[in-house]
């Protein structure tokens, strides 16, 4: 202990003091206002970033709702089209339908007037072949040609 001499430690001492209370005096409150300020920046960047989840919660949960109700009104669409397309389907169908049946009545009709032009046509072949041959067996052609028209209206 030789080497270590009390004024200096003395000194030392009194260093340490004045250091101390200029430090105190001078630096204490800075500082502390200093950490006492970066204490409350890290409590509003806390306060931000709960606020900014809690934003974006909201935020995804609000884009989840929208996209359920943009898949539902999707899907009302997508039936009320099917049911516009039946509808649409049964009214070309009816459409065709009647159209069908009105070909088909035109075509009975003319088929049945051919038929009547070709029954006439037969009938008249069939009363001038008649007389023919009548009026080669008989000669008398006036009086087969009554009988044979009344017989054939008769059939």
């Amino acid at each position: 202990m030789d080497d270590l001499k009390l004024g200096i430690v003395i000194a030392q001492l009194i260093n340490f003091w004045i250091l101390f209370f200029l430090f105190k005096h001078f630096l204490w409150e800075k500082i502390i206002k200093a950490i006492e300020g970066r204490r409350e920046n890290l409590q509003k960047f806390d306060d931000a970033e709960l606020k900014a989840k809690e934003l974006l919660d909201d935020a995804v949960s609000k884009a989840d709702l929208i996209m359920t109700e943009a898949r539902e009104k999707a899907s009302n669409i997508e039936i009320d089209s099917d049911a516009l397309a039946k509808k649409w389907r049964e009214k070309i169908l009816a459409t065709a339908d009647m159209e069908a049946k009105s070909i088909i009545d035109n075509a009975l009709g003319d088929i049945e007037k051919e038929r009547l032009s070709m029954a006439n046509a037969l009938k008249a072949k069939v009363v001038d072949l008649s007389l023919k041959i009548n009026k080669k067996l008989f000669d008398e052609e006036k009086i087969n040609k009554e009988f044979i028209e009344k017989e054939i209206k008769s059939l």
